[in-house]
């Protein structure tokens, strides 16, 4: 019997977001093994995440038009064929349609997502719910990591395939077990006009406000640096310490279990008892000093170490921010789900590319461009701040 529930629905959401990420651990060796040249780590990525961006709008549409559940579905199974392409890709050409391809699908989960949290949610327990969604989230990419890298030692294609098949599985199971929370409402919506990108950017953009742009500016800032960070921590261990894929897995399931730990307790705290406008200038100004930090230290263990403590700040602030989304969304769930999405999909574009370029001139540079950025992330947090005070 299908039915909308939040347990049921993170569970899944839990699976999902563990496959969507076993295939990071093994990319560096992967493109590796085809002779890529390094800066193509950053490019692929950067290829996926502009379709993502594109697209995100769209997706956020078609589910205010269809339903979240069955737009999981449809995304869920599309990415799995673009990792299918991927598996195959022997060139540049290939291995770029191949991320583009699933960049093309994978925004229309993540954004019906954050919007089926928000029309399951009373308003009394929406931040409570917002705040598990993403420590499961982080939860499913730190295990996502690690059962990939795991499997990345006996083979690279090994972990693919393991994750398009558990993709499969999750998506047949959000369509036969979920119906979409009682607070979703039916939008009508022109399918043909939202596939437009630039027609459902106009769209979200007439309601989007002076305070929500710069709230948008600081999504995009935060998730440049987390990008750059990603992309780049990935390839430098395995290029600059020889680490094989497994030990990538390790160190993102310990990072992601401290940051489980901080986000089931700091930050739960924060998001119901503290001004969550306020509380996310520290949090961003921390990550970006131990992001720089990370820069000047050469020895394995300290970096680790670093490493480690930047990514429970990393951690932090995209639970507080959405939290801020929803409550800057209204009815326009979807829409703002969208908006938000692409924003992050802008900061991942930009973070990919610009940690494989720097990445070519010195293994350090992106951690010192994607530490400053978080630093000016922080002060669009602080100017957001000001925004809402004098509304």
């Amino acid at each position: 019997m299908r039915k909308a529930s939040i347990w049921l629905f993170l569970t899944l959401m839990f699976f999902q977001t563990m496959a969507s990420n076993m295939a990071h651990p093994v990319t560096p060796a992967f493109l590796q093994s085809l002779g890529m040249p390094n800066y193509m780590f950053g490019v692929a990525f950067a290829a996926m995440s502009l379709t993502n961006f594109l697209l995100c709008p769209f997706w956020g549409s078609v589910g205010d038009s269809i339903g979240r559940v069955k737009t999981i579905g449809i995304t869920t199974f599309g990415y799995a064929l673009g990792q299918v392409f991927f598996l195959f890709s022997s060139n540049i050409p290939m291995l770029i349609f191949a991320r583009m391809f699933a960049g093309a699908f994978s925004g229309g989960y993540l954004v019906s997502f954050m919007a089926y949290v928000a029309d399951i949610s009373e308003e009394n327990v929406c931040s409570r719910n917002m705040t598990y969604y993403a420590a499961l989230t982080m939860a499913g990419t730190s295990c996502g990591y690690l059962v990939g890298g795991v499997l990345g030692d006996i083979s690279v294609y090994v972990s693919i395939i393991g994750q398009i098949l558990v993709l499969i599985s999750t998506g047949l199971l959000f369509l036969l077990l979920m119906k979409d929370g009682e607070n979703y409402q039916k939008q009508t919506v022109n399918l043909r006009e939202a596939a437009n990108p630039f027609a459902s950017f106009l769209r979200a953009g007439k309601l989007i406000t002076p305070a929500m742009a710069v709230f948008l500016v600081m999504v995009f800032a935060s998730c440049f640096s987390t990008t750059a960070y990603d992309n780049s921590f990935n390839y430098y261990i395995r290029d600059q310490f020889g680490f094989p894929t497994s030990y990538n897995g390790l160190i993102y399931a310990a990072s992601g279990i401290m940051g489980l730990i901080v986000n089931f307790t700091l930050n739960n705290w924060l998001v119901r008892r503290t001004d969550c406008r306020k509380s996310i200038i520290p949090v961003l100004a921390c990550a970006g000093v131990l992001m720089l930090s990370a820069s000047l230290i050469r020895a394995i263990a300290p970096f680790i170490a670093v490493n480690l403590i930047f990514y429970v700040f990393n951690s932090m602030y995209l639970p507080i921010q959405q939290v801020l989304m929803v409550k800057n969304s209204g009815a326009s769930n979807g829409v703002f789900s969208g908006v938000f999405t692409s924003s992050r999909s802008m900061g991942m574009i930009a973070g990919s590319l610009s940690a494989g370029v720097f990445y070519e001139l010195s293994p350090t540079l992106p951690f010192i461009v994607g530490g400053s950025v978080f630093l000016l992330a922080a002060a669009a947090g602080a100017v957001n701040l000001r925004q809402y005070r004098n509304r």
